[in-house]
């Protein structure tokens, strides 16, 4: 990936679209959106190629503006983060695929979203938030994590339960991947 950022940022010098003292700023700013992006990208054309492309955009979308704001655990290296994120993204496409929504899903819908407000924004050491971030970054969850639920509620009372899966699948995958944040902060105390 960092060579890809650089052949980037290269060309983009060459072609006078940024200056020379500025390679580093938009190394970081490629490397962030490329880092964002090719999951998202995989993740989709993988799901159009099963047929289930309605459903990868049911859980991604949700998933990434959420972890957004209320963070959570990441590796360090970028393709392991490429990887696991595929392979996460996966199974929630499989899980989908192969189960009915029920009280099951009615109960996890509360209990993820719970865990999401109760311990967002998550304060990670890759990026320390300042304490108006904390504020602001709470509201936002709170405010998009209700959004959700709302949104489920609405495709189960128009019996859209299949695509309401995908809501609760992306939820679920948000709070799991806060609780080794949340298990840590724990132990350090």
């Amino acid at each position: 990936m960092n060579r890809i950022v650089s052949l980037l940022s290269g060309w983009l010098i060459k072609h006078n679209a940024i200056e020379p003292n500025d390679r580093e700023l938009y190394e970081y700013a490629l490397y962030s959106f490329l880092l964002s992006f090719t999951p998202l990208v995989i993740f989709l054309i993988i799901s159009g190629v099963i047929e289930m492309f309605w459903e990868g955009v049911l859980i991604v979308f949700p998933f990434m503006v959420i972890r957004k704001f209320a963070g959570g655990f990441h590796v360090k290296r970028a393709y392991v983060c490429m990887i696991v994120s595929a392979g996460l993204l996966g199974v929630c496409l499989y899980v989908v695929a192969h189960t009915t929504i029920g009280w099951f899903f009615h109960v996890l819908v509360v209990v993820a979203g719970v865990s999401i407000i109760v311990h967002s924004p998550i304060d990670s050491e890759n990026r320390r938030l300042s304490e108006s971030e904390i504020k602001q970054y709470g509201l936002m969850t709170r405010f998009l994590v209700m959004s959700m639920i709302l949104f489920y509620l609405i495709l189960v009372a128009f019996h859209l339960g299949y695509y309401a899966g995908c809501v609760v699948i992306s939820l679920c995958l948000t709070a799991l991947l806060q609780l080794p944040c949340v298990l840590m902060q724990k132990l350090e105390k």
